[in-house]
């Protein structure tokens, strides 16, 4: 093992009771911190030829970048909203990162379990059902991308085509609704929904044509 990583190792509370402080001290300041980073970011810096470790980096990032990190985890953020971490999350985050699962399947572990009764919780809540089923993506970007994937089978079915097989451009015109301002995560999601070339992006309309 390379003598840097096991010094890390050797010393991980330390440097995760680091970690913990930093957060605690970013989590305070929201009400004090500007929620829009309006001065320049540091200049870039080359790739050191060797590496800072896990007690040097984060001491970097608090110094040349921590002053221009928004509040846009706070309440005065009235933007583009990026989810507003809660206490519980944040810890929840804290402890994925720790565990680290490969969620890919049952076997060797109990991640997928997991996924599946957090889930469920909110299905029962919404009162769909036994059958509803689902899973976590990356983000907004995955979400809208897997959404029409799965809805593009609909019209496959009345259609009687396979579309995993014949692809989205069997189905022929397909009218998908949205906003009169779309964001172009959904324009990529609908790009990736078909063969290329076939998804047309919504254009301030509120009837796109796929």
């Amino acid at each position: 093992m390379h003598p840097a990583l096991a010094g890390d190792l050797a010393r991980l509370p330390e440097l995760l009771r680091t970690a913990h402080d930093a957060a605690a001290r970013a989590a305070a300041g929201w009400a004090k911190r500007p929620v829009a980073a309006l001065g320049p970011a540091p200049a870039r810096a080359p790739l050191p030829e060797r590496g800072e470790g896990g007690a040097g980096a984060p001491a970097r990032f608090t110094e040349r970048w921590a002053p221009g990190m928004s509040a846009s985890a706070g309440p005065r953020r009235l933007g583009f909203v990026t989810g507003g971490v809660t206490p519980a999350a944040l810890a929840g985050d804290w402890l994925t990162s720790a565990y680290d699962q490969n969620a890919a399947g049952d076997a060797g572990s109990w991640g997928t379990a997991l996924e599946r009764e957090t889930v469920a919780r909110p299905a029962g809540m919404f009162g769909l059902g036994d059958a509803h089923s689902g899973a976590f993506v990356t983000g907004a970007t995955m979400s809208n991308t897997v959404g029409l994937a799965i809805a593009r089978e609909w019209p496959g079915e009345r259609l009687g085509v396979d579309v995993r097989r014949a692809g989205a451009a069997a189905l022929g015109p397909v009218d998908v609704l949205s906003g009169s301002s779309p964001r172009g995560r959904l324009s990529r999601a609908l790009s990736r929904a078909g063969p290329p070339g076939a998804a047309a992006a919504p254009r301030g309309t509120h009837r796109a044509r796929r």
